[in-house]
């Protein structure tokens, strides 16, 4: 009699975790079917070049920087599953001005998002933001001097590369 009780036990739970992992593997495989199905393509578009000077590094506040001509660009996702991207930026020209003197503001579908001191960004990564599938998200970026003794032949040449990430994993 004791040993069906145990038997009926051990059959119990092994039943149980049989089943918690056919529920475990199956929801996986629905997310990865219905959720993750696919590929995210993200890309980024300039409305000009590459590269971008800052065209007036004498600007030394925020609302005149405000007022001057952006760098502006689009990150895109064509695919079908949303994704996570990183914005770096990179220093092309700092002979004459460096990040310690400059200060920046980031905009994204015309809300600020990110302000500070470009000397303050750690690994060159700018923002890290989600993009849902097929859809674009539109950035501007302003930068200034925020230092006295900035002169008119200042330069300060930087770029905005992309680091895609997709986002994937099971449902749980």
């Amino acid at each position: 009699m004791k040993r069906i009780k145990i038997g009926k036990v051990i059959l119990i739970v092994f039943l149980s975790l049989v089943i918690v992992g056919i529920s475990y593997v199956g929801s996986f495989y629905i997310d990865k079917l219905y959720k993750y199905n696919g590929n995210a393509e993200i890309k980024v578009i300039f409305d000009d070049t590459e590269t971008y000077k800052i065209p007036n590094v004498l600007v030394s506040d925020k609302e005149k920087a405000l007022s001057s001509w952006p760098y502006m660009f689009t990150i895109t996702n064509e695919g079908n599953r949303k994704g996570l991207y990183q914005l770096i930026i990179k220093d092309i020209d700092t002979s004459t001005i460096s990040r310690d003197k400059l200060d920046y503001v980031l905009v994204l579908d015309d809300k600020e998002i990110q302000e500070g001191s470009l000397s303050d960004i750690e690994n060159d990564i700018l923002y890290t933001y989600e993009i849902k599938k097929n859809t674009s998200q539109r950035y501007k970026i302003y930068i200034w001097s925020k230092s006295e003794d900035t002169k008119n032949d200042d330069i300060y040449e930087y770029q905005i590369t992309l680091n895609a990430i997709e986002d994937f994993g099971p449902g749980f």
